[in-house]
């Protein structure tokens, strides 16, 4: 299922009303992707297998047990080699970042063009990962998918519902403050019952992948994480702006501030529209997890310019002054 979420109209923002292009979409939600959800299924059972130390996170703790509830339902023949299956990720695409190392961003956007098919014949891509996925397409319409197809549907209804409410109002937000264009088309946001341990992620090629079963990601969350991470497609542009500003005060760019101005931002924007909201990075603790200098120094320097005092390039200057460190000198 495919639903184009339209905005237009003017709207108001800090005080003061900002156009946005008519019918501009914000999101486009992608619920039916069969492919997509069973490789990002395998991929975190893999890393389950493999014991690696972000399967105990929230967003991918349960899929063992899903695992479970599946394989209960199968005969010893597909028990068999739906288990091959995952021990063949666990050797090779789960010993991987799906974010960051290829070809498993490549992989990802072949999938999403495979839609929910009956079969991979004429996508060209790993041969290893489409031969396993072949093997099993059967076994996970039998045992899974209509459950993770469900609860994708269900969580797109809900977001969906937030994005025609408080959307027009967030985006103005984020671009007024940010001096960034949403863009025109929107972004896509494939939703899957699984994505990584983070449950939500952000690739190169604006590829937007959310988790309809994390706990973490539903509701005014979900809503809030599908800003955050359409945000992140504009890193580049931004840490070119940061780099800037801590040259012109010769201080170096302290690696992390953009992720936390994001998290510092999207947060903000929801609380705006929704004032009981409790930003995602004080509901559930990433400040305290390596970030407490930079959300103090964001609530000093950043916090009075998206309340509307000073510049942007000010704003940066003094968060950078704030939690950088000085080149030491030769």
């Amino acid at each position: 299922m495919k639903s184009l979420i339209v905005i237009a109209c003017l709207i108001l923002c800090s005080g003061a009303q900002q156009p946005l292009a008519a019918k501009q979409q914000i999101f486009i939600f992608h619920t039916d992707e069969f492919w997509l959800s069973l490789h990002h299924f395998l991929y975190v059972l893999g890393r389950a297998e493999n014991k690696e130390r972000d399967a105990s996170r929230e967003a991918v703790v349960n899929a063992p047990a899903d695992e479970q509830r599946g394989l209960s339902k199968l005969n010893a023949s597909d028990r068999e080699i739906w288990c091959k299956a995952v021990s063949a990720y666990a050797a090779g695409p789960s010993k991987k970042d799906i974010v960051f190392d290829d070809p498993l961003p490549d992989v990802t956007n072949t999938l999403i063009r495979a839609g929910n098919g009956r079969s991979l014949a004429g996508f060209s891509f790993d041969s290893g990962i489409s031969s396993i996925l072949e093997r099993v397409a059967p076994i996970y319409r039998k045992a899974w998918w209509d459950r993770h197809d469900s609860a994708n549907k269900k969580w797109q209804k809900t977001i969906q519902s937030l994005v025609d409410k408080h959307g027009t109002a967030v985006v103005s937000f984020i671009t007024s403050v940010y001096k960034m264009q949403w863009p025109v088309n929107g972004f896509d946001v494939h939703i899957c019952a699984y994505s990584n341990w983070t449950g939500a992620y952000s690739t190169k090629g604006n590829l937007l992948v959310l988790a309809s079963l994390n706990p973490s990601t539903q509701g005014e969350y979900g809503f809030e994480t599908i800003f955050h991470e359409g945000m992140h497609q504009w890193d580049e542009q931004i840490q070119n702006a940061l780099i800037d500003e801590a040259k012109k005060i010769h201080k170096y760019f302290p690696r992390g501030l953009s992720h936390s101005l994001i998290f510092y931002t999207a947060g903000e924007a929801v609380r705006r529209v929704i004032p009981n909201h409790i930003p995602y990075a004080e509901k559930f603790g990433n400040w305290q997890r390596g970030m407490e200098l930079f959300k103090v120094a964001l609530d000093s320097a950043w916090k009075p310019y998206l309340d509307g005092h000073g510049t942007r390039e000010e704003a940066f200057a003094s968060v950078i002054t704030l939690t950088a460190v000085t080149p030491a000198k030769p």
